[in-house]
C-alpha cells in the first residue's frame, strides 16, 4: 500500500510541475486535507524561517491528472506551520482549518452565480465538510 502512495505522490508532483512550469519532485510537495503544499523555490533558507514560503493550492482528492490541481496558489503558510516539518500536527491542523475557512469565505463572496462549475463543486464540498 505504501508503494501506491509513493507512486501517487510522484504522479502528483509530475502533473503539478507540468501545470506550474516548475521542476517539482515529490519532496517538494505534501498533500494534507483539501490542500497541496509546495515549498516555493524563490525563497532563501533565511526567508523560509520568517515568511509564508509554502504555497497552498486547493486540491481536494488530489491525484494525477484529476483536473483539480490549479496553477496558482490560493494562499501561503510559514514553513513551521506546514507538513514539511515533522511533529507539528497541531500547527498543520490549524493551518488546514484557516485555509478551508478562508477559501470557503472567498468562494461565498464570489457567489454561486459567479463561480464556474469546479468552483461551485469546491464550495459544495466545503459546506458538506462543515467548514464554518
Amino acid at each position: 500500500m505504501n508503494r501506491r502512495k509513493t507512486k501517487t505522490i510522484t504522479d502528483i508532483a509530475l502533473c503539478f510541475g507540468e501545470r506550474t512550469g516548475l521542476d517539482v519532485t515529490p519532496r517538494d510537495i505534501r498533500v494534507r486535507g483539501n490542500w497541496l503544499f509546495h515549498v516555493n523555490p524563490c525563497y532563501t533558507p533565511e526567508e523560509q524561517l520568517t515568511k509564508e514560503c509554502v504555497d497552498c493550492y486547493f486540491a481536494a482528492d488530489a491525484q494525477y491528472d484529476s483536473g483539480i490541481l490549479c496553477m496558482e496558489p490560493y494562499s501561503g503558510v510559514k514553513l513551521k506551520d506546514s507538513p514539511f516539518i515533522k511533529g507539528n500536527n497541531k500547527a498543520i491542523i490549524q493551518s488546514l482549518k484557516k485555509l478551508d475557512k478562508s477559501y470557503k469565505r472567498y468562494l461565498e463572496d464570489i457567489g454561486m452565480d459567479g463561480l464556474n462549475e469546479s468552483g461551485q463543486d469546491e464550495l459544495k464540498l466545503l459546506r458538506r465538510q462543515g467548514v464554518e
